[in-house]
């Protein structure tokens, strides 16, 4: 069995939580990737969206495509994958 996970590019998943300390930036993002590699998992998903549409549009969000390749250079074996969603 493979396990994998959205990786939270738009400042957390929650609606209707403002602050959930998940920051839209790269430095967080790299944080829990390489910690997810070492906890074992496989792969994990890039959301491919040009607008935060979690927390609403005025709020940051990392661009899928080149925070993938930028992940690709901080880690060993986790499969990244960008996830286009129509």
């Amino acid at each position: 069995m493979r396990y994998g996970f959205w990786l939270p590019i738009f400042g957390g998943w929650l609606r209707n939580v403002q602050n959930e300390n998940m920051p839209a930036t790269f430095d967080y993002a790299k944080q829990v990737i390489q910690a997810a590699e070492d906890w074992g998992f496989d792969t994990t998903l890039i959301a491919e969206l040009y607008l935060n549409d979690i927390k609403g549009i005025k709020h940051d969000s990392l661009e899928a495509w080149s925070t993938a390749a930028a992940l690709a250079s901080v880690t060993k074996k986790i499969e990244i994958m960008t996830a286009v969603r129509p």
